[in-house]
């Protein structure tokens, strides 16, 4: 919990800004989202993403279509992506690797800066 006057760290900026566009674009954020910085990579990690009617897709077996899906959305998301990260890092995006682990609502963002 932050007190008055605790300043906010970068990864806990880019947390709250990149699970607030999944939730605008997508009707429900992640459950949990951690970011972690090092020199030149962030990594995005979300816990409990799936809204209802994926986890019923992939509970009939079709996952694959719930990656394809969700890799052409955060595709089409880069440009906002790269927004949130200028803003707080003042850094644009090299490569953008995302990963997908559906079965356990699970996914993870490499993304390699310039």
């Amino acid at each position: 919990m932050k007190h008055p006057g605790q300043m906010v760290s970068a990864e806990q900026l880019i947390e709250r800004q990149i699970a607030r566009l999944i939730k605008e674009n997508i009707g429900k954020g992640p459950v949990s989202t951690e970011v972690k910085i090092t020199e030149d990579l962030v990594v995005c990690c979300f816990e409990g993403y799936l809204t209802k009617a994926e986890e019923l897709i992939i509970g009939s077996g079709y996952s694959e279509k719930i990656i394809e899906y969700r890799s052409r959305y955060v595709t089409q998301c880069i440009s906002e992506i790269e927004t949130i990260l200028k803003e707080i890092l003042n850094r644009k995006i090299k490569s953008f690797f995302p990963s997908w682990i559906p079965e356990k609502n699970l996914a993870c963002w490499t993304i390699f800066l310039d």
